[in-house]
């Protein structure tokens, strides 16, 4: 192989390897600035990243927005009055508001609900009882009553007429006691600012939770029927929810609670629902970081995909890039997880110049934004919102190694290809 083979296989191999250090930057225009008011979801590392002002785009009118409210929502009109189907309007409920009394007597059993009735000098008609999958109940002796959907007392009046109309009671006679022992899990349904909308089962009772201890308690305080466990079924509220107008939909009427106290330890009004509610959290369209931290009604963690597959190490699980790096609490930012990524620290000549690579779906426009982010800036500038932004449930963290360590790898490369095409040249 001549000298001049050699060259030209070197300079063929630089191409091919230069080519492959680092991806294909946008274009210039492509990449977001701060006086630009075209579509753009690439922030390059100097740019602020605001998710709201992303989101506001003049493209993004398309999404459906008027004045903060979902037009394609069945429970809004076209001038943004809170209404039903059929026209009923919303009854405000404010803490305090709710008579608990009220709340007991307004609950409507559900498929599941198990319930112990006794009848007063009517102990062969008196059973503990579970309503089957068509919404029935069975006592002894008499027809099977109908009880989905029914209040307590609806129920009492139900047996009552029951016993009445079968003649097996004087009317003047009967006593009923009716006792919840345990309440079954119901489906409601969420949608509006929360990261899984769509159809959920809450009140789900644990193996252990569901056998007879055999002591002689009855009722069930059913804590996992709250608006709190609808809202963690669905993934949490999303950081532009608007918690002063939380509104649950029942009956053709839309109840409306307020749920800022979940976050500032003030009371809040409790609510139950039933099978078959609806929860509907609106959205404020404002980022709101503040909303970004665990608690009741938010995920408590998240899981971020990450990639180091570069150098100082050729693979994730040399770079301790394991199961338990990829999971944060709910809140955390992109320098920490740069951290977790060991993209941070090393020698400083070398590694002080990577940069990292930010996926994230903007919930307020439901597109994809990449941010870029040098290490060093990402350190000097880690106070600042619009340059160490907050990490979402699903975002993917990619590290690019620095120009030196760049340079250096693309040498080695050279070297690998160099020294066996000398060796074969001397044979």
């Amino acid at each position: 192989m001549t000298n001049l083979s050699h060259v030209t296989l070197i300079g063929l191999f630089c191409v091919s390897v230069s080519a492959c250090v680092t991806p294909n930057r946008p274009a210039s225009e492509d990449i977001c600035q701060l006086t630009t008011s075209s579509e753009c979801h690439y922030f390059g590392q100097h740019t602020p990243y605001d998710r709201q002002i992303s989101a506001q785009r003049p493209n993004n009118l398309k999404l459906g927005l008027i004045e903060n409210v979902p037009i394609n929502n069945p429970y809004i009109n076209a001038n943004s009055h809170l209404l039903t189907k059929e026209g009923v309007k919303a009854q405000h409920l404010a803490p305090g508001l709710i008579d608990s009394q009220w709340q007991k007597a307004q609950l409507k059993l559900s498929v599941g609900d198990k319930l112990d009735i006794n009848i007063l000098n009517g102990e062969d008609f008196s059973k503990a009882v579970e309503i089957d999958a068509d919404g029935n109940i069975y006592l002894p002796f008499i027809q099977s009553v109908s009880a989905k959907n029914l209040t307590l007392i609806q129920l009492n009046d139900a047996i009552r007429h029951q016993l009445i109309i079968e003649k097996l009671m004087q009317p003047a006679a009967i006593r009923i006691s009716i006792v919840p022992i345990s309440w079954a899990p119901i489906n409601i349904t969420t949608s509006g600012a929360v990261y899984e909308p769509g159809q959920h089962m809450i009140n789900k009772k644990q193996p252990i939770e569901t056998k007879d201890d055999g002591s002689d308690f009855s009722g069930d305080q059913a804590t996992e029927r709250s608006i709190d466990a609808a809202l963690r079924s669905s993934g949490g509220i999303r950081p532009d929810a608007d918690l002063t107008a939380v509104n649950v939909i029942r009956d053709n009427r839309i109840y409306r609670i307020e749920l800022t106290g979940v976050l500032t330890g003030e009371s809040i009004q409790e609510f139950t629902l039933m099978a078959g509610d609806k929860v509907y959290v609106p959205s404020t369209n404002q980022f709101n970081d503040e909303l970004a931290r665990p608690s009741p009604i938010t995920t408590p963690g998240i899981r971020v995909f990450m990639s180091n597959l570069t150098q100082p190490a050729s693979s994730n699980s040399q770079s301790a890039v394991d199961r338990e790096a990829t999971r944060f609490p709910y809140g955390t930012r992109l320098l920490h997880g740069a951290i977790a990524a060991n993209c941070v620290g090393g020698a400083q000549s070398t590694n002080a110049s990577r940069y990292i690579l930010l996926v994230t779906k903007n919930p307020l426009s439901n597109q994809m934004d990449v941010v870029e982010r040098s290490i060093d800036g990402l350190i000097q500038q880690s106070w600042k919102n619009n340059m160490n932004p907050v990490l979402l449930p699903g975002d993917g963290i990619a590290c690019y190694d620095s120009r030196m360590t760049n340079f250096r790898e693309l040498a080695r490369s050279l070297t690998d290809v160099i020294i066996p095409s000398s060796l074969i040249g001397w044979l």
